[in-house]
């Protein structure tokens, strides 16, 4: 009798193996069991946060980066049409994400810029330092769909970024170029100030697989910007990134992967028409991607530091042609 009570108990054990097994790695496993996959931040667009990883309830997941991009070469059909201008975005951003019960988190992501422009505007002088706190970004996510074992997981993001950025710097020199983007104001293009001085949506929607020591995320993400002083708007963006992580040992991942960005026009209403061949270029962008590398390590299980590397494929026709990038990633390890 005992042993028609237990065969069934065990046939269904075997059918659903991971029904009470949380859906995250095992700590004492470290990388060796489903390490966490790494979105990387665009300088305008917090996509680590918007990614598929997801805090257990109660947990809170830190994370800051220190990166930039820069770019001495700045096209308009194909052809570089700046080769005096030199500009470099510097950003060290801080973020929190908490998990909520019932498949949800939310967080906060705040960014502070050191931007650098140098040189020549269309052969005229153009130099600035514009340093400050970006937008501020609000946002929450939530599980869609996951598997029993936790191996698959299909997540939906969403957030707004507040104009809490300064978006207010000024060239050096007053010029043709200098008043260009903001007749009257001098003000350095909203693409290269700490902040845009809009309210701006974004969403992102994720997949990711982990099982054992390999994992990888498919993430689609795009931002809406709103109209800032003079109707000035910045392009919107769409993302699309394929990134992995192996665990190589316990303490130690390695990640590969490819990021696609596109992004609209600029958009500068009241820009004087004799300054608009004088700041080709700089207001343009045309499709980008990217091949993504980095290392972490945990040091005696308390801290995570990482270094990344982002370089860019192809050529673009129009706008910045950036220069190869590297990145410092730490967090408390959890």
């Amino acid at each position: 009798m005992r042993l028609y009570l237990v065969a069934p108990i065990l046939v269904v054990l075997s059918a659903v193996p991971c029904f009470a097994q949380w859906v995250g790695g095992k700590n004492d496993r470290g990388f060796l069991d489903r390490p966490p996959v790494y979105i990387t931040n665009e300088p305008d667009f917090p996509l680590t946060g918007l990614g598929g990883r997801m805090p257990i309830p109660g947990q809170l997941i830190p994370e800051v980066d220190v990166s930039g991009v820069s770019s001495d070469h700045w096209n308009h059909d194909g052809v570089n049409v700046q080769p005096g201008l030199d500009v470099k975005l510097r950003w060290i951003r801080v973020g929190a994400m908490r998990g909520f019960n019932g498949g949800w988190a939310a967080g906060i992501s705040i960014p502070y810029y050191r931007n650098k422009i140098s040189g020549t505007i269309g052969g005229l002088p153009a130099t600035s330092r514009a340093d400050g706190l970006g937008g501020v970004m609000l946002g929450g996510k939530k599980i869609l769909w996951q598997d029993a074992c936790g191996y698959n997981r299909v997540a939906l993001a969403a957030g707004v970024e507040l104009p809490t950025g300064k978006d207010d710097a000024t060239f050096d020199q007053n010029n043709t170029v200098t008043e260009g983007y903001f007749p009257g104001l001098q003000r350095l293009p909203l693409g290269w100030q700490p902040g845009s001085g809009t309210t701006n949506g974004l969403m992102a929607l994720s997949y990711i697989h982990s099982k054992e020591r390999f994992s990888y995320e498919g993430l689609v993400a795009g931002k809406i910007y709103g109209s800032g002083t003079q109707d000035v708007k910045i392009g919107n963006i769409l993302i699309a990134s394929l990134q992995s992580t192996y665990g190589v040992s316990r303490d130690l991942a390695a990640s590969l992967g490819l990021t696609f960005r596109a992004q609209s026009d600029d958009r500068y209403p009241n820009a004087p028409l004799t300054s608009t061949a004088l700041l080709a270029g700089t207001t343009t962008h045309s499709p980008l991607l990217y091949l993504d590398a980095s290392l972490r390590y945990v040091i005696m299980r308390k801290v995570t530091v990482g270094v990344g590397i982002r370089t860019p494929i192809n050529n673009p026709d129009e706008g910045m042609d950036t220069t190869t990038q590297f990145s410092v990633i730490f967090y408390p390890s959890l």
